[in-house]
């Protein structure tokens, strides 16, 4: 019988194609460079596929490329700029399956920009925080109406687009409401915790606790327990399907391993790349992809030094908890927790919303009486009919337009 063929393995590139916006978002974490034009030049971007295709093209097991388009404002950039460039990703990379998704705040939305996101990108991040009034244009006036109207135009032109809100003291007691939102329109989404800043003090008055982060995302939880709606919304459903990887007997176990798979790299306007923990710190810089091949870059000091970090954050808060094994640690691995009253070990900071979130989802589990003593039917109907939604058009974590 023939084999099947493999499942290609992702990896993202998260590309800052340039940092110029027209909002003034209040925790902007590039706040310094949003009025920065310099953009990528095709020049740049030919070498920087060149690069990733060679090393990809050289393994032996297939691998799906994505390109998540970021800013500033990605949708600023000539719309044309995306045409040629897709068209020499194409040649470039030939049998190389390549996707790309644009993160936007959605502020600036013509009939040509339509047609690109419909017709260019695989899939577009909307950025909405919905309650707060913090993205704001240079006149500090809140730009959500058009927001809101600019989604209007995407679901009449049939844009496929997942939300990506971020969580602060100014919308966390606004959570169930950001919920109906979303369930109303039937779009998946994001929450994620507001982010370090640009500068000291950048998050006085609206900085978020890891207490309220996991009270917010509990109630995310229970609320689509309650919904009917196949909605994915990270990181919750990632850790439903890890509480019940952990309540089922005979799975096997997962440990999340960046040393074995690079899953996400960070690309700087002038094209220095970084893991997402240590984005834009010159000491992790892995290097520059416009000028070096990215075997080298991956075989850099500042990359292996990217690595015992992440491996050290894993066995500061993994190795002693219950779910490690169907948790496969990857938030831990990839992702430095930046919670002011999250306990900590030396410098590393440990994990708290996560667990604290797999323990609630354990409970909530077993009080629905599927995973007291569950039957196989119980099972597969839980992963039938509630996790398989498709995954929401954005998936870089940690960075909102």
């Amino acid at each position: 019988m023939q084999a099947k063929p493999a499942k290609p393995r992702p990896v993202q590139f998260i590309i800052k194609v340039s940092k110029f916006c027209n909002l003034r978002c209040t925790y902007g974490y590039e706040y310094p460079e949003l009025g920065d034009k310099t953009t990528m030049t095709h020049e740049q971007l030919d070498r920087m596929y060149t690069h990733i295709a060679d090393y990809y093209g050289s393994l032996d097991e297939p691998t799906t490329v994505k390109f998540i388009w970021h800013g500033g404002e990605p949708l600023l950039v000539d719309p044309e700029v995306y045409w040629t460039t897709f068209a020499r990703q194409r040649e470039i990379f030939g049998p190389i399956r390549v996707e790309n998704v644009v993160q936007t705040n959605l502020t600036v939305l013509d009939d040509e920009r339509l047609r690109l996101l419909k017709e260019g990108f695989n899939g577009v991040g909307v950025s909405l925080d919905l309650f707060g009034g913090m993205r704001v244009n240079l006149a500090g006036k809140d730009s959500q109406d058009r927001v809101l109207a600019n989604l209007d135009r995407l679901r009449k032109a049939d844009v496929r687009f997942g939300g990506i809100t971020v969580l602060s003291r100014k919308n966390a007691g606004h959570i169930k409401s950001i919920f109906r939102f979303y369930e109303g329109l039937g779009v998946s989404f994001r929450l994620l915790p507001l982010f370090a800043g640009a500068y000291p003090d950048q998050h006085a008055g609206y900085e978020i606790t890891a207490k309220e982060t996991l009270e917010a995302l509990c109630t995310v939880v229970d609320l689509w327990l309650q919904s009917d709606k196949n909605l994915t919304i990270a990181p919750v459903t990632d850790h439903i399907r890890s509480v019940i990887r952990y309540l089922t007997p005979g799975m096997p176990s997962i440990f999340y391993s960046r040393r074995a798979w690079e899953t996400a790299v960070v690309v700087n306007t002038r094209g220095e790349a970084y893991a997402d923990a240590e984005a834009y710190e010159p000491d992790y810089s892995y290097g520059n992809i416009f000028t070096t091949p990215l075997r080298e870059l991956f075989a850099s000091a500042n990359r292996k030094k990217s690595l015992d970090a992440s491996e050290l954050r894993m066995a500061a808060s993994c190795a002693k908890c219950n779910y490690f094994g169907a948790c496969s640690g990857y938030t831990k691995g990839e992702y430095v927790e930046s919670f002011a009253d999250s306990p900590r070990v030396g410098d590393i900071l440990l994990c708290t919303v996560e667990r604290g979130l797999l323990q609630h989802i354990e409970k909530r589990l077993r009080e629905t009486g599927l995973y007291g003593d569950p039957t196989r039917a119980d099972l597969d109907r839980i992963r039938a009919e509630r996790l398989t939604a498709e995954e929401p058009a954005l998936q870089a974590p940690s960075f909102a337009g």
